[in-house]
């Protein structure tokens, strides 16, 4: 398949989304977050990330690409970090079911949406989004398995080598390199920790947990042109009419 150009429906006129949606009706919503992923990684770390794996996705695909929503569920222990801004689980379901009530009048039929962090109920809120008329489709990185690509043995982890892989491939100028620092917490410590598909941060940590210094470029690399056919092909290649969600 040959990719096109990303077409962004917050860069078109109404008339022209309107004619792509009768040609077209699938829209894909990237949901990031503005938390902190420790003090290498910047605030925007998951919506930098999902955003560009999502525009990749629609224009290999050409699918209509909706502007992220910045914003997502974090823990209160998360919010204990400057620049740190979460909605509530049912303010995030609220405002994704709006969104979705508003482009199912316009005739959108399938909608995608994409996240980066594993947080439990930033995860329910998108799993739980309900539509009359669209099919509503979800996809989380974190439960995409990546052990592959990375060091052994690899647990659950936040701002950790995944995370700084990525942000070294797409965004190096924004990764503070002399500020990355391991956490290793394993067992039944980091259990304690886990909520959802990820952990959240011992209070008064540096906000990390796991082992960014593995991460390097060439992996961010490797891991997102993965995530690309993995997602692209789950979603809306052979055999994805059946339904079945990537993640």
């Amino acid at each position: 398949m040959t990719p096109t150009a990303t077409v962004r429906l917050d860069r078109l006129p109404w008339s022209e989304a309107a004619e792509r949606l009768s040609r077209d009706p699938r829209l894909i919503l990237p949901v990031g977050t503005c938390m902190q992923h420790g003090p290498h990684l910047p605030l925007g770390a998951d919506a930098l990330i999902i955003t560009r794996l999502a525009e990749a996705i629609a224009a290999r695909y050409d699918i209509l690409l909706a502007p992220t929503l910045p914003f997502g569920a974090a823990s209160p222990r998360d919010a204990e970090y400057a620049g740190t801004a979460a909605l509530s689980g049912k303010t995030l379901h609220r405002i994704l079911n709006e969104l979705v009530s508003s482009w199912e009048a316009q005739g959108v039929e399938e909608l995608v949406l994409m996240t980066g962090h594993g947080y439990g109920p930033h995860l329910y809120a998108l799993a739980t989004v309900v539509s009359e008329t669209a099919r509503i489709r979800s996809v989380d990185l974190h439960a995409i398995d990546l052990s592959a690509f990375l060091g052994q043995p690899h647990t659950k982890e936040h701002a950790g080598e995944l995370a700084t892989a990525l942000l070294l491939h797409l965004a190096p100028e924004l990764v503070r390199l002399e500020a990355i620092r391991d956490v290793v917490l394993e067992g039944r410590k980091l259990r304690k920790l886990i909520a959802g598909e990820e952990p959240v941060p011992v209070s008064g940590s540096i906000g990390v947990v796991g082992r960014p210094s593995l991460a390097s470029a060439e992996t961010g690399r490797a891991i997102f042109e993965y995530l690309i056919e993995h997602i692209g092909s789950g979603l809306f290649g052979s055999g994805a009419e059946g339904g079945q969600d990537v993640a």
